[in-house]
């Protein structure tokens, strides 16, 4: 009877790959949703932000509008402002997920304008160093 392979082995390079996967989990850092929409026209959301908290911004969705207008503020006070623009290859925003903090705790309206037709996906992430 002829041998077969060893199921094992061929097991072996999905062991590889959930090992790399945690890996690169574990060093990240501890990231938490904020807040995650779905934006096809003007709209405003409000969040709860944290003094001395680092803050990311997502604008995902390689469909979406070429550009779109984000400000993050509390009254008069703006924590964050910038237009994305859709990369020249089709697949990410510039700027690539920014960082930002805020002054003081509160509740902060986040203000989203695409300035062409289509859906992108907002998230705000809280992102905590190891």
């Amino acid at each position: 009877m002829p041998e077969q392979p060893k199921k094992s082995r061929s097991l072996i390079p999905l062991y590889i790959l959930i090992v790399i996967f945690y890996t690169i989990v574990a060093f990240r850092g501890g990231e938490d949703d904020i807040i995650s929409e779905s934006v096809s026209h003007e709209s405003d959301f409000q969040t709860n932000l944290t003094e001395g908290v680092n803050y990311k911004l997502w604008i995902e969705n390689p469909e979406g509008p070429e550009k779109i207008n984000v400000t993050i503020s509390k009254g008069s006070y703006v924590a964050f402002q910038n237009t994305f623009t859709l990369a020249h290859s089709g697949r990410d925003y510039l700027p690539y997920h920014p960082e930002f903090t805020v002054k003081e705790n509160g509740t902060y309206q986040v203000h989203v304008n695409p300035l062409d037709s289509g859906t992108v996906n907002l998230k705000i992430e809280s992102y905590h160093l190891k």
